[in-house]
């Protein structure tokens, strides 16, 4: 939410204690339009306008579930999504696995997908989306990860290796090692997070793995809740 973190703290506060939208709004001085718009990109906060406390335990499996199936209703296949999410297909494996429903929702998911219109030619793998690609593997991403950050498959980079043998090169031994953030390092990452810039843009800009950055926010409560403040300060 482009509102100060005080109106947004107010705004949860009252959603809390079950006000209805208009009166918490008011309280928080904003308007209902506000916080709906705020809701399309802040997920406690859409958590909180359908009921539920985004900061109760079992609440992070939700979020990740919509996620997931929001990545596979833009396209990425079952196994890019979890790529994305969590750096593995096991978990999203799981879930279909153990949750019936869960596994009907992405199979609708893929079928309202399939209805989209292909596009007419893929995307060109310029110059600058093999930079691109290069610098996100060096900052700890999955072939196919990178390949999705700058728009192309896995069968576009593995047919350039074939025919290009400095990119083969470049590809099979990235120049920067992979290593566990250190202190300087989540400095450098809050110094780039502000309101408009995502936190997988914070963490690559700090040369953090982005996957360490939503790790990190699975795991400890109090750092998730600084990259929000910090992503909604004004």
């Amino acid at each position: 939410m482009a509102e100060p973190a005080r109106k947004r703290s107010t705004l949860f506060d009252r959603l809390r204690t079950g006000q209805d939208v208009a009166t918490a709004a008011r309280a928080a001085g904003l308007e209902v339009r506000e916080v709906f718009t705020a809701a399309r990109t802040d997920t406690a906060l859409a958590l909180l306008l359908a009921g539920t406390d985004p900061d109760e335990v079992g609440t992070t499996g939700i979020t990740d579930r919509a996620e997931y199936l929001k990545l596979l209703a833009l396209g990425c296949t079952p196994s890019l999504a979890p790529q994305i999410l969590f750096d593995g297909a096991g978990k999203a494996s799981h879930w279909r696995r153990d949750d019936p429903a869960f596994a009907r929702a992405c199979d609708a998911v893929k079928e309202l997908g399939a209805g989209q219109p292909a596009p007419a030619r893929s995307p060109r793998f310029t110059p600058e989306r093999r930079r691109a690609f290069l610098d996100h593997l060096e900052a700890g991403l999955s072939v196919t990860a990178a390949a999705a950050q700058v728009g192309i498959t896995t069968a576009v980079i593995y047919q350039r290796r074939k025919r290009d043998p400095a990119f083969a090169a470049d590809h099979a031994h990235p120049r920067t090692p992979d290593r566990a953030p250190d202190a300087d390092d989540w400095e450098a990452f809050f110094g780039n997070l502000r309101p408009g810039v995502a936190l997988r843009q914070a963490a690559l800009a700090a040369g953090i793995r982005p996957e360490a950055v939503y790790h990190r926010r699975r795991a400890d409560r109090a750092f998730a809740h600084r990259t929000d403040q910090q992503r909604t300060a004004r």
